[in-house]
């Protein structure tokens, strides 16, 4: 009986090829923008070396070029299990669960990239802006400074940076990083938008006031360049200025909820009462989660002996904003007119929590617990009204001394 032998016979490789062959022609591929071709090439590879986290990454990568971003997910885990120091699969797969809006898993994966690799602007920059997105500024602050010194070109490194410093109260460097992304995207009108922005927050409205006119004369719809010079004039008490201003804009678009808000202040600033009143009403109807807009209504009615009216509008605002402590204050200040002191103290309690800065809560709730037959509770609030007012005072003075 004739025996027959197994063979054993190596998988054919294409035309040849060795697996250093194989990477250099996925390489090329991915190079000329043939992502499909790269990762059937990668692939290739990866079963010919399935331990390489170099080329699950590669494959997990073109995957998510090619918008198959669920499928990408499993190479990037097995990279990191196969070298969990291998950086770019953790930046990849942060950025891939960034993509898929998953904050908590994409910001531990960017923070291993960037520690891994810190001289990679890139990751310092998608990480940096992570972190502001998702409002940790003063944690976003380092690695958006990285980047900026790594890759000084990077205009929107330089933009996102200056909005950290802003949010984190470093005002003076804040301009400085906004104007250098103005510098290296002089046409980017966003940029130039926010540059003239912190301008006028820091004092220098009539700088600001020249960035917008800039952006007009590039772009005459710009709508949020008209609003912003209306609110540079608000800043200075230029109030006739302010209202010419907000109305051009909102003559363009009457759907721009902060115009019809600012031009409610200015108006009620000149003591139009009720024409502030429609604007700030006008601003709920477009953007009802407006709590500024309520508190605003609320002062009015405040101011029109209308204490009910106030009440219910400090109640709406911090609907919408529960750490409002200026609209406790005056919610607790109408129920007190309205004879309504439990509610009131409890009111005003919450906003010396909120604000323990703010002497106003702390002398009307000493009013209560005076009117209440509380004389020591009164006498201890007052106080403590007084310290406030002083250091709010001390804090006045070295303010205008550094101006």
């Amino acid at each position: 009986m004739r025996a027959f032998w197994l063979v054993l016979v190596p998988v054919l490789l294409w035309a040849g090829e060795d697996l250093q062959q194989i990477e250099s022609r996925a390489a090329d591929l991915k190079a000329k923008g043939d992502a499909a071709g790269a990762l059937a090439a990668y692939q290739e590879a990866a079963a010919l070396n399935p331990k390489s986290a170099s080329l699950q990454d590669e494959i997990g990568f073109l995957l998510a070029v090619l918008n198959r971003r669920e499928e990408a997910l499993p190479y990037f885990r097995r990279a990191i299990e196969i070298d969990d120091k291998f950086a770019p699969a953790h930046y990849h797969l942060g950025a891939a669960y960034w993509l898929a809006k998953d904050t908590a898993q994409s910001i531990p994966q960017l923070q291993s990239a960037a520690a891994l690799d810190p001289d990679n602007p890139a990751y310092q920059f998608k990480l940096g802006s992570a972190l502001n997105s998702t409002g940790q500024y003063a944690d976003a602050v380092p690695h958006l400074k990285a980047a900026t010194q790594l890759a000084i070109g990077n205009a929107q490194a330089w933009e996102e940076l200056g909005e950290a410093l802003k949010r984190t109260g470093s005002a003076p460097d804040a301009v400085d990083a906004y104007r250098k992304a103005v510098d290296l995207a002089p046409d980017n009108l966003d940029f130039r938008n926010n540059y003239g922005m912190m301008l006028v927050n820091t004092r220098r409205a009539e700088e600001g006031i020249a960035e917008f006119q800039k952006v007009i004369a590039a772009d005459p719809a710009n709508t949020t360049a008209r609003v912003n010079i209306g609110y540079a004039h608000l800043q200075k008490n230029e109030l006739d200025d302010a209202i010419v201003a907000f109305r051009d804009a909102l003559s363009r678009d009457d759907n721009i909820a902060s115009a019809h808000y600012d031009l409610g202040v200015a108006l009620k600033n000149k003591d139009e009462l009720e024409k502030a009143r429609a604007e700030f009403l006008r601003a709920l109807a477009v953007d009802p989660s407006l709590p500024e807009a309520h508190y605003m209504l609320g002062i009015i009615n405040w101011q029109s002996g209308d204490f009910p009216g106030a009440a219910r509008e400090m109640r709406a605002a911090i609907a919408d904003r529960p750490d409002y402590g200026a609209a406790y204050f005056i919610l607790g200040t109408a129920l007190k007119q309205n004879g309504d002191l439990g509610p009131a103290e409890e009111a005003l309690r919450t906003a010396i929590r909120l604000d323990p800065e703010d002497p106003g809560p702390y002398n009307t709730l000493a009013l209560i617990l005076r009117q209440k037959g509380d004389l020591e509770g009164s006498k201890r609030f007052f106080a403590e009204g007084a310290r406030a007012k002083q250091k709010k005072e001390g804090d006045l003075g070295t303010m205008l001394y550094r101006k």
